[in-house]
């Protein structure tokens, strides 16, 4: 008995956590959204994601954001992404550890261009507290 007690309280609370993440998730797309359609970026909700993984013992919550592009501006779309991304995580007060952004370019077949950057680094660039070239520069290219 005590042990479909415990197992029906560790459902719960995965549930309950799990739907923190979607209505956390859905606020920042929601303030994201502001900055993609400035610059004329479509960007389902589905390719704004929250996930959660393990680390060296930790628990990392990232931010992945998954944006199409012309052949030519692919770059553009990268620095939105994140600038987008540095939105959402400053006026949700989400506890951001990494953003992850895959560009994906149309050309004769689709290429997918991807980098991560520590949250602190990206709020930084939405702040203009860093410059780009440093931005840029930190970033981890997959």
């Amino acid at each position: 008995m005590n042990f479909k007690k415990l197992t029906l309280i560790i459902l719960s609370i995965l549930l309950i956590s799990s739907l923190s993440y979607g209505q956390g998730s859905a606020a920042m797309f929601k303030e994201a959204q502001k900055i993609f359609k400035s610059y004329r970026y479509q960007v389902d909700y589905a390719d704004f994601q929250l996930k959660t993984y393990q680390e060296n013992g930790q628990t990392i919550l990232q931010l992945l954001v998954i944006v199409k592009s012309g052949r030519n501006r692919f770059d553009e779309a990268l620095l939105v992404s994140f600038a987008a991304s540095g939105a959402a995580i400053t006026k949700t007060n989400t506890k951001v550890d990494r953003v992850s952004v895959v560009v994906k370019v149309q050309y004769k077949d689709e290429v997918s261009i991807a980098a991560t950057a520590d949250a602190v680094d990206v709020v930084s660039l939405y702040n203009e507290k860093m410059d780009v070239s440093t931005f840029m520069g930190r970033l981890t290219w997959y």
